[in-house]
């Protein structure tokens, strides 16, 4: 490669806080735009949901006034009452209990966009200056070389 076919030392490091920021919007719109998604399926999956416990609702009903009619056979109308009461409230806990476990785990996390973020700041940390076989480790008078002078510079 001959000196000048491309940018120097200097000019790609006047780039970088450029291309560091512009790295750091695209993550975020990234981020935004998965989150938004994810969002956006759990409100139509909770919007299903309320539409379907408005018809249990009412089907419940019927099935605890069954309940009770049944066992009011055997037990007084009072007791068979009471006993379904509490069989209901034991299934409301164990819904209750499921529901959070559920929304702990479902906590809409943008993912992808942390995982490319890792490569990113894994990618600097593998940066190494550029070191060809003919530049010396360090340059004699001690202080680093200037543009237009022989040293690891382009």
């Amino acid at each position: 490669m001959t000196r000048g076919a491309g940018p120097g030392t200097f000019e790609l490091l006047a780039r970088l806080p450029a291309q560091i920021l512009a790295l750091v919007r695209a993550e975020y719109e990234n981020a935004k735009r998965e989150i938004t998604a994810k969002v956006k399926r759990a409100g139509i999956g909770l919007l299903a949901i309320i539409v379907a416990l408005f018809f249990l609702f009412f089907a419940i009903s019927a099935f605890v006034a069954a309940a009770i009619a049944g066992l009011a056979v055997v037990w007084p109308v009072w007791l068979s009452a009471l006993v379904v009461g509490f069989g209901l409230i034991l299934l409301a806990a164990a819904a209750i209990l499921a529901g959070v476990a559920l929304i702990k785990r479902g906590v809409p996390v943008p993912e992808q966009t942390i995982d490319r973020i890792e490569e990113d700041l894994n990618a600097f940390a593998d940066v190494r200056f550029n070191q060809s076989a003919h530049a010396p480790r360090e340059s004699p008078s001690g202080r680093m070389p200037q543009a237009g002078e022989k040293g690891n510079w382009r």
